[in-house]
């Protein structure tokens, strides 16, 4: 039984010196693959580093282009600490929070987020003489995500960085309306686009008091803008009022942001006062 016990000893020995070598084999594969970018296992370590700090683009895991947008660090929603970037391209940076809720003992450190650039959308007025209904412009497009389906449009666009949104607002106007000028830019508010995951916000414009200009100048796209212009095929239309609002009945503004944006220009004081 002595020879038994003596055996039995000896496999937990053999065993136990397998397992420290297999840990110390492990470890050191890991440190050679985070130091090596030619490293089939690179991404999958050095997304899972604990307490990984990103201090600039030369730090996200993996860069598509340098994102110069806004990023989002809360102490009063319950951020901890700073992200830890997995992606990023110039329009959006997709990196991992650490979040404790204030009066939730819980904390969740694999909360996936994602910065993106603020846009503005912008109901614009057509043109329309006194004692007239209102009237709107609107595109009829398709976009990527729109599954091959038209859908109804207003103008959208990126904030590019540094710009304020009235100011990329009344560019987007400018760009896409052809020569329609318009005076006034009502706010009607600035909102979350995923309140869970980020995306940025959108600024909502209603813009009246819109009149063609053929002297207008056009402004060139920014050499280094972020958001260029639609590739996609679109057609500009001018709608009344009441289509505008079978419209946004039906669903005909495919995307969530223009029906909101389409909504709250409708409920506008100012277009309330041109109807009665």
């Amino acid at each position: 039984s002595s020879n038994a016990y003596g055996k039995m000893q000896l496999q937990r020995n053999i065993l136990l010196v397998i397992c420290v070598l297999l840990s110390l084999a492990i470890c050191l594969q890991g440190r050679i693959s985070a130091s090596s970018p030619s490293s089939t296992n690179t991404m999958v370590d050095q997304l899972g580093m604990p307490g990984a700090v990103r201090t600039n683009s030369n730090d996200c895991k993996i860069s598509l282009g340098a994102y110069r947008g806004p990023r989002y660090h809360s102490v009063e929603s319950g951020t901890i600490g700073q992200p830890k970037c997995l992606l990023e391209n110039k329009w959006m940076s997709v990196s991992l929070h650490t979040v404790k809720f204030p009066g939730n003992d819980a904390t969740y450190d694999d909360w996936v987020w994602i910065d993106y650039h603020d846009r503005i959308n912008v109901v614009v007025q057509d043109e329309t003489k006194e004692g007239e209904e209102p009237r709107f412009l609107v595109f009829e497009q398709t976009k990527y995500a729109l599954e091959g389906r038209m859908s109804l449009a207003i103008i959208g666009g990126l904030v590019e960085p540094g710009e304020a949104p009235e100011t990329a607002a009344r560019r987007e106007v400018e760009e896409e309306m052809n020569g329609l000028v318009c005076e006034n830019f009502h706010f009607l508010g600035r909102y979350r686009t995923d309140v869970n995951r980020g995306m940025g916000w959108l600024h909502s414009f209603l813009a009246t008091g819109c009149s063609k200009n053929s002297e207008a100048k056009h402004d060139q796209p920014m050499a280094d803008e972020i958001g260029a212009p639609d590739t996609e095929k679109q057609h500009l239309k001018s709608i009344s009022m009441d289509e505008m609002k079978e419209a946004a009945r039906n669903g005909e503004f495919l995307e969530v942001q223009w029906t909101a944006t389409v909504a709250q220009a409708l409920l506008h004081p100012e277009l309330d006062a041109r109807v009665h």
